[in-house]
């Protein structure tokens, strides 16, 4: 992707979340399920100070990608794949990352307070100033690839 592209793409990618959220936020009552949306490749995407809080990002993409100060809490993000990439102060609480991969990522002051954690991987990770005990881990890959399901019920 040439370097004129890659701003236009991050903005409509940031503007995509954007209108998810926003209508995520509206539904009322009842089942939500269908706000849940497949939004797809976020692969090597650059991000700063957005906040995510509440949305519906089942399944994205975020490998290789750059998150610094991003807030994803109470996000919905089970199957999201953040492999390879470099998380910077970001927050990830109560949110359900259930499934989700971050392997050989770079997690430096991060927060998983009160998130779902179940089945996923963090194979190769490497976790600065990053604690992944005041998740939920059940069938949980740690970086020392042992499996931790402490929370399994």
């Amino acid at each position: 992707m040439s370097v004129t592209k890659r701003p236009i793409f991050q903005l409509v990618i940031v503007s995509l979340l954007m209108i998810v959220c926003t209508l995520a936020a509206r539904a009322q009552d009842g089942d939500r399920s269908a706000d849940i949306k497949v939004l797809g490749d976020c692969e090597t995407c650059v991000f700063d100070g957005q906040d995510f809080s509440d949305c519906a990002l089942t399944g994205i993409n975020f490998a290789s990608a750059q998150l610094s100060g991003i807030v994803f809490d109470r996000a919905v993000m089970n199957i999201a794949i953040f492999n390879d990439a470099i998380l910077r102060a970001a927050s990830f609480n109560g949110a359900d990352l259930s499934g989700a991969s971050f392997m050989g990522e770079q997690l430096n002051n991060v927060s998983f307070d009160g998130a779902d954690l179940s089945g996923a991987v963090f194979e190769g990770a490497i976790l600065d100033r990053t604690d992944l005990l005041s998740a939920q881990l059940c069938n949980t890959q740690i970086p020392s690839d042992i499996l931790d399901s402490s929370d399994c019920k």
